[in-house]
């Protein structure tokens, strides 16, 4: 039986297939994704969703109607919404059932016939392929397949206009096109001769629910070039290929076969875990990085840095560790703009857990130690946004009020600012500076620790003294010119997860079991304390909204990585059980809104509804390391 496995009780409620979201990603970049229902619900969904014109990824085909026809009557799979809060066609109502294992595929039922349409993306091509087998029929059938087209970068939408190229040149059992100029051509073909009609019109005023509630343009008009008609017997497979390369027809069967069994099964917790942070990689000629989540994030610097160990150790996955490391150095240092005061400090952190991984302090000094040394250096001469104070901490200047991961701005104004000292920052700093120093003086080099000698005796205290607060056990969260932020917050997770913390024990302990008072759930460490006032226990969707609730309350789950890293620390073995059954709850979400995966981020407060992105690499890559250092505390341990 498939792991997730969804039964036609719930398949025929439109309430319940629209939240359920399907997503499949290749190594290129392009994915394929929707609702249950095969109805999209974001400007986002599409069967063939890949990127041109740098990382940008386009919708090319957006979705298919199925029209399965039997003694001249017509029985249509599809479904859009339409103004008003129609859906047309209804074939949701056809649906039986819905597997994810190893591959999307869903089973219609109309009267006697029932048909298994399974889907898949090519590994390392930008090509989608649907396998329709015709499990039962009792007379003859046909399929007519309908082609609904874009052709638009993901975050816009494109009405009905002239500008359209109409025309279609012929390929083996298809067709290709390209409707703008700037695009190239989609090849849509079948492994079987079918007959095409050609009828060119325009699906109009297509709506897109989840863009109406965020407060977006969610109306566009899908360009339908025609239909594919094929006659299919009982026991029959065909196989549909839509691609950016003419397909060989006569191998799209044996083709898809293969594809099937290059795929990791998704038939456990951990599996899907692993299939979906294999998911976020894009490996092209020159570059190999992970994208920050699905389904409007690209590459970022912050996410793909805390996630990186995550995505790849669990696996034991050096080389794609290393390569994404490569383009991540390669792009950070070619970037002209400000992109934060942490990123140089996470590149470092990053290291670290490949370091804790490889136990060969050795390698990683010969390889990275360079770049250590110069992303210090850039650091004490003030190259990041952040000036070094005579007291061995960071200060961010005031003009730079959202350059740490609480960044949401609003009318040109950040939600939080966070600005002068900064907790997690000076973190960072701090576990970045002992890191190197150890690493350095581990491989005999005298040098780089005289960097750090004019302050690093003084960071510890200076830390101390400046972020402890008389008001409770927590840390302060900022401290400038004129203000201390007292606010019970997750970042001083930082100074007691990192495996060098300015903090003694003693008060280690009390910050966490501040954080636990205040800010654990079962979906995450909330952002801020449920007593404060600026608490939101429930995040919005709308833009506004959820810019302003993001950071004010709402659980992430990424942070439970420092978490455990900091029971472990603190408490040992004692903390394994409850860390353990933290772990095993988010089993509940690959069942939930993206199946398979884990959001963004979480609701404060229960029932924890999930916001944001559908599949998001830190939620992803923190959760597994959350396991990976559960198993290697526990076999570790003393029995």
């Amino acid at each position: 039986m498939s792991y997730i496995k969804i039964e036609k009780d719930k398949l025929v409620n439109l309430e319940y297939t629209l939240t359920k979201e399907f997503l499949r990603s290749n190594r290129g970049g392009a994915y394929a994704s929707s609702t249950l229902a095969g109805c999209n619900t974001r400007k986002y969904h599409g069967l063939l969703v890949v990127p041109l014109k740098g990382d940008l990824k386009h919708v090319l085909l957006s979705n298919m109607s199925e029209t399965i026809i039997q003694h001249d009557k017509s029985f249509r799979l599809g479904i859009n919404k339409f103004p008003g809060g129609v859906y047309e066609p209804h074939g949701h109502r056809y649906l039986r059932e819905f597997e994810s294992d190893p591959i999307p595929a869903s089973t219609y039922r109309v009267g006697g016939v029932i048909l298994k349409k399974e889907m898949l993306l090519a590994q390392n091509e930008n090509s989608l392929l649907i396998r329709y087998t015709l499990i039962d029929a009792n007379s003859p059938t046909k399929l007519r397949l309908q082609p609904q087209l874009a052709f638009r970068s993901i975050h816009s939408l494109k009405r009905a206009n002239l500008n359209l190229n109409v025309k279609i040149n012929e390929v083996q059992n298809g067709f290709k096109i390209k409707l703008y100029s700037d695009y190239p051509y989609l090849n849509m073909q079948t492994s079987v001769k079918n007959k095409f009609v050609a009828a060119p019109d325009w699906l109009y005023n297509v709506e897109y629910e989840q863009e109406q509630l965020r407060g977006y343009e969610y109306q566009e008009d899908l360009f339908v070039p025609g239909y594919f008609e094929i006659d299919i017997k009982k026991g029959q497979s065909v196989v549909f290929s839509a691609s950016l390369d003419e397909a060989a027809t006569a191998s799209l069967t044996k083709k898809f076969d293969s594809e099937i069994l290059k795929r990791i099964p998704r038939d456990s917790y951990e599996n899907n875990l692993l299939n979906s942070a294999q998911q976020f990689f894009t490996i092209n000629e020159t570059e190999t990085y992970p994208e920050a989540g699905f389904h409007w994030y690209g590459f970022e610097f912050r996410e793909a840095l805390i996630s990186l160990a995550g995505l790849t150790l669990p696996q034991g996955d050096t080389k794609l560790f290393e390569e994404s490391m490569q383009t991540i150095l390669k792009r950070f240092y070619k970037t002209k703009e400000v992109i934060g005061a942490d990123i140089q400090l996470l590149l470092i952190r990053s290291l670290q857990q490949y370091a804790d991984y490889l136990q060969n302090p050795t390698y990683i000094w010969e390889k990275y130690g360079k770049e250590i040394t110069k992303l210090l250096k850039s650091t004490i001469e003030g190259a990041y946004t952040s000036l070094l104070h005579e007291n061995g901490l960071l200060w961010i200047p005031e003009e730079y009020p959202n350059r740490t991961w609480m960044n949401e701005v609003i009318d040109g104004q950040a939600v939080t600012p966070r600005y002068g000292y900064v907790v997690e920052i000076n973190a960072l700093w701090y576990n970045a500076v002992m890191f190197a120093e150890a690493l350095a003086i581990g491989n005999n080099d005298k040098k780089t620790p005289k960097l750090f000698a004019p302050f690093k005796d003084k960071m510890a205290e200076s830390f101390r003294q400046i972020f402890t607060n008389s008001k409770g056990r927590h840390l302060s969260d900022t401290i400038d010119s004129r203000n201390v932020t007292t606010d019970t917050r997750c970042n001083q997770l930082f100074a007691v997860g990192l495996p060098y913390s300015p903090l003694d024990d003693k008060q280690r302990k009390a910050v966490l079991e501040s954080i636990e008072d205040h800010l654990v759930t079962e979906r995450g460490i909330r952002t801020l304390s449920p007593r404060n006032h600026k608490y939101e226990r429930v995040a919005c969707d709308n833009e506004y909204n959820r810019k302003r609730t993001k950071h004010q309350g709402s659980a992430f789950p990424w942070l439970l990585g420092l978490y455990t890293e900091a029971k472990l620390n603190i408490e040992g073995p004692s903390a394994l059980f409850g860390l353990s059954k933290r772990y095993l709850a988010f089993e509940a979400v690959m069942h939930e809104r993206g199946l398979g995966t884990i959001s963004e981020y979480y609701s404060a407060n229960p029932p924890y509804e999930p916001h944001d992105a559908i599949s998001y690499a830190p939620s992803i890559a923190e959760i597994r390391r959350m396991k990976q250092l559960i198993d290697n505390f526990a076999k570790n341990s003393p029995k």
